[in-house]
C-alpha cells in the first residue's frame, strides 16, 4: 500500500481530516443518499490526491484497520477503542488498557439481576460476551455476529489482565438510564456512548481527542489545520480540540450540538474544504 501520511517540510500546511466511522464515514441506514458510503470514499481519495491527510478515529478495535485501508488502497493511522488502540501507517501500534475486572464485575452485575443487556470484550484475539441469549439477539442489524459469538468464562479470566474497551449492547429505551447505573459503579475508566444502543467503557486516559491530540505532537501537525467530522458521544472529544469540527444531521441533537457546523455527509465537508 502506499504510504499517504508523510509529514515533511512542504510550503503548503498539512491539513488534516480524521473521521469517524459508523454513521459517519460508513452512513447510517436514514441517508437520504443510498450511494453515500460510495461518495464518501471518492471523496476521501480526492482529498488524499490534493496532497491533504486523512485519518480514521473510530470505536472499532484495530482489526478494522486492513478493511478500511483496503478499501481506501492506502495507509492510514488508526485510531480504534476511542483512542485505547492506535496504529500508525508504520505498522507501530499504541495500547491502552483498563483491567478485566471491571468487565469480570459488570458482567455478574447483568447476570445476576438478570439484564437484557449483553457485555463484551475484547481479550486473547477473541470477542467475548456475558450471555448470549440477550440484546441484541433477535435484532435483524446483529444477525451476522451470532456464529462467532464466544460466551466468557468468567471464573477462568484473569482480573488482572488488560482490555481495550468494554461495549455494551444495551436496548435503545434503556441506554440512558444503564449508562447511569454504570457510572454509579465508579469503575477505572471513561463511559461514553457510542450508538443508539451501545455504551463504551474505556482507560481513563484514552478517548479520540487524547489520542489525536498525541498525534499532532508527534508528527508536529498544527492544530489550527486539523478538521474532525463524527456523530456520536464519543466524538465530542474530537470536537472540543478544534474550531473545525463538523456532526453529521442525523447525530442526536446534544451531539451536534457540540460541533461547530452540521453537514450531511465526509463527502460534503471535504466538498465544503475543497471549495468544490
Amino acid at each position: 500500500m502506499k504510504k499517504d501520511w508523510e509529514f515533511q517540510a512542504s510550503d503548503k500546511p498539512i491539513r488534516l481530516l480524521i473521521s469517524d466511522l459508523d454513521g459517519t464515514l460508513y452512513p447510517r441506514k436514514e441517508s437520504a443518499n443510498p450511494h453515500q458510503r460510495e461518495d464518501n470514499f471518492k471523496a476521501v481519495k480526492r482529498w488524499v490526491e490534493q496532497g491533504n491527510k486523512f485519518a480514521v478515529a473510530t470505536a472499532r478495535g484495530l482489526h478494522h484497520y486492513p478493511v478500511i485501508a483496503e478499501a481506501l488502497g492506502f495507509d492510514i493511522n488508526f485510531i480504534g477503542g476511542n483512542g485505547a488502540a492506535v496504529r500508525l501507517e508504520t505498522g507501530e501500534t499504541i495500547i491502552k488498557q483498563l483491567p478485566c475486572s471491571v468487565y469480570i464485575d459488570l458482567c455478574r452485575k447483568v447476570i445476576d439481576q438478570d439484564l437484557n443487556v449483553s457485555v463484551t470484550t475484547g481479550l486473547n484475539n477473541q470477542w467475548i460476551w456475558s450471555r448470549t441469549d440477550r440484546y441484541p439477539r433477535g435484532v435483524p442489524a446483529y444477525d451476522s455476529i451470532w456464529d462467532s459469538v464466544i460466551q466468557a468464562d468468567l471464573k477462568t479470566m484473569d482480573p488482572d489482565a488488560g482490555v481495550e474497551r468494554i461495549q455494551i449492547f444495551v436496548p435503545p429505551a434503556q441506554r440512558d438510564e444503564f449508562r447511569a447505573f454504570i457510572q454509579k459503579q465508579n469503575y477505572p475508566g471513561i463511559i461514553t456512548t457510542s450508538d443508539q444502543d451501545m455504551i463504551d467503557i474505556g482507560p481513563l486516559n484514552s478517548s479520540k481527542g487524547i489520542s489525536i491530540l498525541e498525534l499532532c505532537e508527534r508528527f508536529k501537525l498544527d492544530q489550527d489545520h486539523l478538521i474532525v467530522v463524527g456523530d456520536s458521544e464519543n466524538d465530542i472529544p474530537m470536537f472540543e480540540i478544534t474550531q473545525h469540527s463538523y456532526c453529521i444531521d442525523l447525530a442526536e441533537a446534544r451531539v451536534a450540538a457540540r460541533a461547530a457546523h452540521t453537514v450531511s455527509s465526509v463527502a460534503e465537508v471535504i466538498s465544503l474544504l475543497l471549495n468544490e
